[in-house]
């Protein structure tokens, strides 16, 4: 399993920086950049509510121009997400819940620029898990979570300068991050489960 997330991350890092180099120094109408920023998360159908995990969010994008007002852009992020419960005494709740998952991500949006400078983006994404961790109670526990996950993006941009601006997005799974462990299990697209559901801010620089 591991060699296997080894190879992946190498493949998807490797296919997208020839990709990344290859079109900015072929065309005019390509931009690329870097992007970092945070990751407030929660897990639809796990009993706990709030997005109550922190994380990170780092990478890089490619945009392609198609006109004046709009935009393709590909990414490959690395993407914390998960869930986590702190106890309330006042509720009489000691149960403590962490769940972090990692990813690397690569989504495809479509962007639409407004005359008031804002951007607006949407679009699929899809990820690939390198790493998780579950604890219930302070005891670690093995979670059998999907490899493989797609999700849908889309969120609000807005230039700082002229190479600098900030996002803000939401992501949600619409496929299940597992299909065990269903004491509230969710259902999209037909497919029932646990789901990933994320807000993301970050600060992207044109290159």
């Amino acid at each position: 399993m591991k060699l296997l997330i080894i190879k992946m991350k190498k493949i998807y890092a490797i296919l997208f920086l020839l990709f990344f180099s290859t079109i900015l120094s072929s065309a005019q109408k390509f931009q690329g950049g870097i992007a970092a920023g945070l990751v407030g998360s929660q897990v639809a159908g796990d009993t706990y509510s709030g997005y109550n995990k922190p994380g990170a969010y780092t990478g890089i994008w490619v945009r392609l121009a198609l006109n004046d007002r709009s935009s393709l852009q590909t990414e490959l992020s690395y993407f914390q997400k998960g869930s986590r419960h702190n106890p309330d005494e006042k509720k009489q709740d000691y149960t403590t819940y962490l769940m972090r998952l990692g990813y690397i991500e690569m989504p495809f949006l479509y962007q639409l620029n407004l005359k008031n400078k804002v951007t607006l983006e949407a679009g699929p994404s899809f990820s690939f898990l390198i790493h998780s961790y579950e604890e219930l109670n302070g005891l670690e526990y093995t979670g059998d979570f999907s490899l493989f996950n797609t999700s849908l993006m889309a969120g609000v941009g807005y230039p700082i300068t002229q190479k600098l601006s900030a996002h803000f997005r939401m992501d949600s799974s619409i496929l299940s991050i597992r299909k065990n462990i269903v004491s509230e299990a969710k259902s999209r697209l037909f497919d029932q489960g646990q789901y990933n559901d994320c807000i993301l801010f970050f600060l992207s620089y044109t290159l």
